[in-house]
């Protein structure tokens, strides 16, 4: 039987753009007519007016125009309820302009040193500490990055993730994809002691030092506290190459610092492109003038939303390469939001693949939704529709017009943002102009800011995560860790008192 052969397509763009990235072949992401070619916009046509009861107006976005633009002062003079530690976490601010030419430098004679001796990159961290380098790099790079040859990769090793979960099969099942090959680690913990990267990176060390020696030291890089902590201690015993997690940047406004950059840079982004962009929507976000600021109006309408009654937004796309983006937002806005009953739940969804899954509940569910749709509005590659002669599933009328895939995905989401709004939901549309690393450095700051407003808004610190600490309390107690025996006999107590209740 004859193999199928990819014919009358063409070269895969994304592919063609991984190789160029591996030459550093360079190209003025900062050129005017680039910036202006990317430059991301936010739609709010859909938000106001929608039909039905509590509709958003333009009135009630004009009545917390004050407040904004006051929480945007604040932040950007570093006042309010922003500390952590005492320590104000805001570091990622002017982050962008801050890192030097001489770091940068740094890191890619760190890649070029390794990338060269090693099949496999494994980045371990969970959290801040992974999805935004994961997002990142899926966005950029190729859906099946690490089937591809190493040459269709740009040169760079495939690229793994571990630590950011407990599920022993899925370990299982990464340990396979890294037999018989020779790896380098980052594990990025500020203490070390971070229960599922430790683990992680206890299996993964033992493996490497069990099979390499002592050079497995040098193949492990530490992002780590600079001054103290387990992970530091451990660093500078073994000789590991280690970089920063700052005190000033919580884990989900950090994928600009050390934590990201590395991993990045690994899988060959342009880390000074990823820069511009964060650059970029800083300059554009400085102003005080509301209707000028899309982070400002991005906060503002969303913080309407909210105080009508919107409980859950859908982060919608139309681009599975965005779909980690939307899983970092994921985190960002209810991490952030989610304090003293305030904030919405985010929901991401994949259209048109989830307009088949749950796009019922969102046209005639419950009218508690604000839908945010991220529109990539040129994909790297086209695919043309086909004439058919029998037509018997009636699509010559896009074939017959020369229309393709590109067309068909923006209608993904121009169709049901019009249904949607129609039913009930005001919905907004974050319009990316392509996959490039200069429009996700962008997208990443503006709701970086957008967030930050959000908890000035909403009276908190949106910096700080109180409730992901309960979580970590109850399951040392039951893990039995020490230190934990008197939070382990309290709960033991009151478990004993509740009624068990379990149906086979």
């Amino acid at each position: 039987m004859d193999s199928i052969k990819i014919t009358g397509y063409g070269e895969n763009n994304t592919i063609k753009k991984q190789i160029n990235r591996g030459k550093e072949k360079e190209f003025s992401f900062d050129s005017e007519k680039f910036r202006e070619d990317n430059r991301i916009s936010i739609d709010i046509t859909n938000i106001f007016n929608k039909p039905g009861s509590n509709a958003i107006s333009k009135g009630d976005i004009e009545a917390i125009i004050p407040d904004v633009v006051t929480a945007h002062r604040q932040l950007l003079e570093n006042r309010g309820d922003i500390l952590d530690n005492n320590i104000p976490m805001t570091g990622w601010v002017d982050l962008p302009v801050k890192i030097s030419a001489e770091h940068i430098e740094r890191i890619k004679a760190l890649v070029k040193r390794i990338s060269p001796q090693i099949d496999a990159f494994v980045s371990l961290g969970i959290g801040g500490s992974y999805l935004g380098i994961e997002a990142t790099i899926r966005a950029l790079t190729h859906n099946h990055f690490n089937q591809l040859t190493r040459k269709a990769r740009g040169n760079a090793p495939e690229i793994y993730f571990l630590g950011q979960n407990m599920d022993p099969d899925y370990f299982r099942d990464t340990l396979d994809m890294l037999d018989g090959k020779r790896i380098a680690v980052n594990v990025i913990s500020k203490s070390g002691t971070t229960t599922e990267t430790a683990i992680a990176f206890r299996i993964i060390r033992r493996l490497m030092e069990k099979n390499m020696g002592n050079e497995a030291d040098s193949l492990i890089i530490a992002t780590t506290d600079k001054l103290k902590g387990a992970l530091k201690n451990l660093a500078d015993k073994k000789g590991y190459e280690t970089f920063v997690v700052p005190d000033d940047i919580g884990g989900r406004f950090s994928v600009l610092s050390d934590v990201g950059l590395i991993g990045l840079a690994m899988a060959n982004i342009d880390i000074q492109e990823f820069i511009a962009g964060f650059k970029a929507m800083r300059e554009i976000t400085q102003t005080d003038d509301f209707w000028k600021n899309p982070a400002l109006v991005h906060a503002a309408v969303r913080h309407a939303a909210w105080l009508k009654g919107k409980k859950i937004e859908v982060i919608a796309t139309n681009s599975n390469s965005l779909m980690p983006v939307a899983r970092w937002m994921e985190q960002l806005f209810p991490e952030s939001e989610g304090h003293r009953g305030h904030g919405m739940w985010l929901s991401t969804s994949l259209y048109s693949e989830k307009l088949h899954a749950n796009g019922q509940m969102v046209q005639d569910g419950e009218r508690n939704l604000l839908e945010t749709f991220l529109l990539l509005e040129r994909h790297d590659n086209s695919i043309d529709i086909p004439g058919d002669a029998d037509n018997i599933d009636g699509l010559n009328f896009l074939s017959d017009r020369g229309l393709d895939m590109n067309f068909i995905n923006r209608k993904v989401i121009e169709g049901p943002a019009w249904a949607h709004y129609k039913g009930g939901v005001p919905n907004m549309t974050i319009n990316i102009p392509e996959r490039n690393a200069f429009n996700i450095g962008q997208l990443y700051y503006l709701m970086e800011k957008s967030v930050a407003i959000s908890g000035y808004l909403l009276g908190h610190n949106p910096f700080m995560q109180p409730g992901v600490e309960a979580y970590k309390k109850a399951m040392f107690a039951m893990a039995g860790k020490p230190g934990y025996e008197d939070e382990a006999k309290k709960m033991e107590r009151e478990m004993a008192g509740q009624e068990r209740i379990i149906i086979k």
